[in-house]
């Protein structure tokens, strides 16, 4: 049985999907696919195919939203692997005999090993660690399997490296601003921030304001809503997994607008025009991957107007610092090769 494709890719996507099957045919057992978060997965499907053809195990492991999987809508549209069976006991999806896909915590309880094991962190908010992407793909891989590691990063770092700098609008990517303040932003609000947020509502944009947790988010709500008169109306306080769950989608349908939250898992809403602060952006508690991955809701579904991603903080962290060196290496990567439309 042949399962074939009929995805009408781009010509850089083309070559970056043929690349990736001719790296695991050709011997490479270990591939990195670096590109930037919210990616689609459409690269990945000639390869599954190829497998699935050849009759050997796929495991797809992406840490999406089951409801939301990039990859099953694509099979669906673009192939007749076959329409995928979700497993709410085992925590995976079956799309036909030979792919199996599922997320990080359901991938550790599996026994059986497999030909092909694709990680794809690029799809959803990263959790874990290059370590631990790197051994939950070498522990489910055959012996002589291949393991494919999609991420903004090298993970695998032993095999061949496939580098893919290209957005799906083909602009560059937002390079987040980096802003320090002396001040208590507990109880306090820098000047430079809020005339920042004031311009945001004037042009007609929504701003989200990330906070590493439910406390900070409030308490910066609470002091935002001092100023609703001057900045907006269409101010809003979601708290991940707590708050009204319509929240988010009466602020995305808003002309403009700030909502304050701690829910950084959320990536299936299309916020268009809008811009990123994330408030303390120094706590431990984020990871350079973490902070990259919630500036990059800027731009992604916009073509022209930029928006804006700030990393706000009292002080200048490593994470940071390589947030925004990663976005700025896929950008010359992007400048470089010629594939930005400006």
């Amino acid at each position: 049985m042949h399962f074939y494709a009929n995805l009408n890719l781009s010509k850089e996507k083309d070559e970056i999907s043929k690349e990736i099957l001719n790296c695991s045919l050709n011997g490479k057992k270990r591939i990195d696919v670096v590109s930037m978060f919210y990616n689609s997965s459409d690269i990945l499907l000639e390869t599954i195919i190829a497998y699935a053809n050849e009759k050997k195990n796929v495991l797809y492991i992406t840490n999406e939203d089951a409801r939301k999987i990039d990859i099953i809508y694509t099979i669906d549209n673009f192939s007749n692997l076959g329409k995928y069976v979700y497993d709410d006991k085992k925590n995976y999806s079956s799309v036909n005999e030979y792919l199996h896909i599922c997320n990080y915590e359901s991938a550790l309880t599996f026994q059986e090993k497999f030909d092909v094991v694709i990680y794809n962190e690029i799809r959803s908010f990263p959790k874990y660690s290059k370590q631990q992407i790197k051994k939950i793909l070498l522990k489910m891989c055959s012996f002589d399997g291949a393991a494919i590691a999609y991420s903004v990063e090298n993970v695998l770092s032993e095999g061949a490296t496939i580098m893919f700098p290209l957005t799906n609008n083909k602009i560059p990517i937002i390079e987040p601003r980096i802003i320090t303040t002396r001040i208590n932003l507990n109880t306090d609000i820098p000047l430079v921030v809020y005339e920042y947020l004031n311009w945001s509502i004037i042009s007609n944009r929504k701003v989200i304001i990330f906070t590493p947790d439910a406390e900070k988010a409030t308490a910066l709500y609470q002091y935002l809503s001092n100023f609703k008169e001057k900045l907006s109306e269409d101010l809003f306080l979601y708290i991940s997994k707590k708050s009204d769950a319509d929240i988010p989608i009466v602020f995305m349908n808003s002309d403009k607008g700030i909502i304050v939250t701690n829910d950084f898992e959320e990536s299936y809403l299309e916020f268009h025009s809008v811009d990123v602060i994330v408030y303390f952006a120094d706590n431990i508690k984020f990871t350079h991957k973490q902070l990259l991955y919630l500036s990059s809701k800027v731009g992604r579904y916009e073509n022209i107007q930029r928006g804006e991603a700030i990393f706000l903080a009292n002080v200048e962290t490593t994470e940071m610092d390589k947030a925004k060196n990663i976005a700025r290496k896929f950008n010359k990567k992007a400048w470089e090769k010629g594939l930005l439309n400006i």
